[in-house]
Parts: C-alpha cells; sequence; structure tokens
C-alpha cells in the first residue's frame, strides 16, 4: 500500500503536524465577557483585585459558594466583610432577610452591580440608569478615549482628585435611592451618585453602580487603581467573603463525567467498559471477507412535508395568527440570544437590546413597537406579513451577536 508512496505521506503529514503547529501559535482572541470572577485574567475578571485581599485588606479571604442564609447561619461575629460583584444583582426575600441579620451583627457587605431588581431595588428604592456611550468604534478606541469620570465626596487620603475611565467601561449611576437611610460617597462627572454607603443596625452597608472598576483592566498598573484602593480601604476587616454565588458566570452543574469520576464504584465500571470495548475492538479488528449488501439510503422528506404544511398554513388567509406566532418567536430569539425580558418594553429594554445587538436605538423601538401594532391589529394582509419577516430578518442581519 505504501510502496512508491512514502514521500506523499510524509508530506501530508508534515503539512497536517504544521497545521496544528500554526493554529496552536495563533494568540487567543481576548474575552470581553464580565465574569467577576477571582480566577478569570480576562480584561473584567477580578483576579488581580481578589489576590491583592489578603495581603492588603484582610488577614482571611474566604470564597463563597452559597447562599446568603447560608452566610448568615455559619457566621457569628461582627468581623466580616461580604463583596459581591456583578453585572447585575437579584436577591430572594429570603437572601434580604439574612443580608439584614447579617449586617445588624456588625458586618459589612458591599455590593457593585450595574443593575439591583426585584426585592433590593424595592426595598432601598434602588434604581440606576446606564450611560450609553460611544458603540460602534473600534476596540483601540474605545480603550484610548476617556469616557466618564468619578471621584469621591470627601476627597481625604485620595491618590487623584478625579478618576477617569475609558469608554470601554459600562458607566451607571444611580437615579434613586433611599435618601433617609443612604449617604453619597462617591459621583460621577455629572453629580450622580455611582457609590452609596449606610449603617444598618451595627454593620454597615456600600452600594455601588461601578463593578467594571474592579475588573483587571483598571487594576493592573493603572492609575484609576487607586480609586479602587480607596474603595477597599473602606470595607477593610478581619475576614472578607469573596462571593461566586451570585455571579451570573457561575456554572455549578456537575458534568457526568465529573460525577461519574467522584463516585468509586461507578469509576470502576467505567474503567470496566473502556476496557471491554477496547479488547472488542482487538478482536474485531480482524477483517471479514462477508459481501456488503448496498442498502438505499432513506430518502429526507421533511422540506417536502415542511413546504406543502407551510403552504396549506398561508393559503388558509389567516394572516393574523400567522403574524403572532411569527412574532413570538421572534420574541423567544430575543430572550434567548441577549437574556432579556420581553414582558416589560420600556426605554431600558430598548437600551439593552440597542447595546447588545450593536443596531441604532431608534430601529429597536421602530420594530417592537410594529410588533406590538400588529398584534393589536383586528385584521392582517400577506403584505403586512411580509414587511414584519422583512424587519426581522434586517434586525438579524444588523445583530452583533
Amino acid at each position: 500500500m505504501f510502496k512508491g508512496n512514502k514521500k506523499y505521506y510524509y508530506i501530508l503529514a508534515i503539512v497536517f503536524i504544521g497545521v496544528i503547529v500554526l493554529q496552536y501559535m495563533q494568540p487567543k482572541p481576548i474575552n470581553w465577557s464580565r465574569t467577576y470572577l477571582k480566577k478569570d485574567k480576562i480584561p473584567f475578571g477580578c483576579y488581580a483585585i481578589f489576590n491583592l485581599l489578603e495581603t492588603n485588606y484582610a488577614n482571611h479571604v474566604l470564597v463563597n459558594q452559597q447562599t446568603m442564609y447560608d452566610i448568615d447561619n455559619q457566621t457569628n461575629d461582627s468581623s466580616n466583610t461580604l463583596i459581591i460583584i456583578n453585572d447585575k444583582v437579584e436577591l430572594s426575600k429570603l437572601d434580604l432577610q439574612s443580608l439584614f441579620r447579617f449586617i445588624k451583627k456588625g458586618n459589612t457587605v458591599f455590593f457593585a452591580s450595574n443593575l439591583y431588581q426585584n426585592t433590593l431595588k424595592d426595598t432601598f428604592k434602588l434604581d440606576t440608569q446606564y450611560n450609553w456611550g460611544t458603540t460602534n468604534s473600534s476596540l483601540d478606541s474605545l480603550i484610548l478615549k476617556p469616557s466618564f469620570e468619578v471621584k469621591y465626596v470627601a476627597q481625604k487620603n485620595n491618590f487623584l482628585k478625579s478618576y477617569i475611565y475609558s469608554q470601554v467601561a459600562t458607566e451607571s449611576y444611580f437615579t434613586s435611592f433611599d435618601t433617609t437611610l443612604f449617604k453619597v460617597s462617591s459621583i460621577n462627572k455629572q453629580n450622580h451618585p455611582v457609590l452609596i454607603e449606610a449603617n444598618v443596625g451595627k454593620g454597615k452597608l456600600l452600594i455601588s453602580s461601578l463593578p467594571d472598576v474592579f475588573g483587571n483592566l483598571f487594576i493592573v498598573n493603572h492609575n484609576n487603581r487607586y480609586y479602587t484602593y480607596t474603595l477597599l480601604s473602606k470595607i477593610k476587616n478581619n475576614t472578607i467573603i469573596w462571593d461566586e454565588y451570585y455571579k451570573t458566570y457561575n456554572v455549578q452543574q456537575k458534568g457526568i463525567f465529573q460525577f461519574i469520576f467522584n463516585n468509586d464504584s461507578l469509576y470502576m465500571g467505567y474503567i470496566i467498559l473502556i476496557i471491554g470495548l477496547f479488547v472488542f475492538m482487538i478482536f474485531e479488528m480482524k477483517r471479514r471477507q462477508r459481501p456488503i449488501p448496498i442498502i438505499k439510503p432513506l430518502q429526507n422528506s421533511t422540506l417536502e412535508f415542511v413546504d406543502v404544511i407551510s403552504h396549506v398554513y398561508f393559503n388558509s388567509n389567516n394572516h393574523k395568527h400567522i403574524a403572532e406566532e411569527t412574532i413570538q418567536y421572534f420574541y423567544f430569539f430575543i430572550r434567548k440570544k441577549f437574556n432579556a425580558n420581553t414582558n416589560e418594553m420600556n426605554d431600558e429594554f430598548y437600551g439593552v437590546i440597542s447595546k447588545l445587538s450593536g443596531v441604532d436605538l431608534s430601529e429597536v423601538k421602530k420594530l417592537f413597537s410594529y410588533c406590538q401594532n400588529l398584534k393589536q391589529a383586528p385584521s392582517l394582509t400577506q403584505y403586512d406579513l411580509l414587511e414584519l419577516n422583512d424587519r426581522i430578518n434586517n434586525f438579524k442581519q444588523k445583530s452583533i451577536r
């Protein structure tokens, strides 16, 4: 088989190995996901700030993988600081009750998030607003161009009077909060509060609207790290509890292989199965001289079936029902692709969709308004269906996700 053709196989092997080496040596693209996880060294991971805590701001650093209820039950002293950093924070009623008990013991809790939802929002009257920047610029431009400025109300112990962040960072600020409970500690250039704090019982609660300032990008050799250092000095304590439970990118589900390897019996059964399959393959490697029957491949009639059903469905002239089904499927696409709630369509919803998709805000509003008008119309024509289909396809083609 190889006689006289060895050189071609050598060339093929060299090309194959060369392609693998080139693919391996290519630089990996930068991951700009906002994970805020302690293990991530990406721009918006928190590897740098997490590794500074124990040596500078606490005697002990614990990593939390449990609910607020469990944290409260496992802490009895008043020398703890809980840090929760994420793009959004959502606590249940039980979590909120445990939070109050934890703080009233004399502990400190620090939240940093762009969005506060449900019980936190209702209890503390929290409402945040994004300050949308330029989204169609190049990445280098976003990193270099200044976007927003923050400063502490009390300038004491600050290295700089103000700290300017680039457009790659997300800016949000508080538009409302319980003024009888909180006082403003830090503001942006427009004098909107971005850091508020309150005394609750014997403890302290601090809430920030700028989680990006804790990212590696603004900590490692960046002038603005002193803003974060000053903030951490306000929550310095004997023990710091770093939360990894309430993270958006926290994955706690165990895979099937991890489950098998953690169980001695299943692991032994798995090994026996692999050995058995290996032995079977060895004995079955011998070629059997048997005629191989020619089997006619099955015809795929799925497309024909779909075509017939779609024509029947369209010829029924129930354009109203078809439009509602199309809109319902489009809303499902929005929820799955952008993790957005289509039950509440407001300016915040349109802004989030525009930012994540890269489509102009006015076009997003027009598209969803058109969908709502069709749903409320008593009857529709086939031209309305074509227009709806064109607008949805145009949005999907322009979307960057």
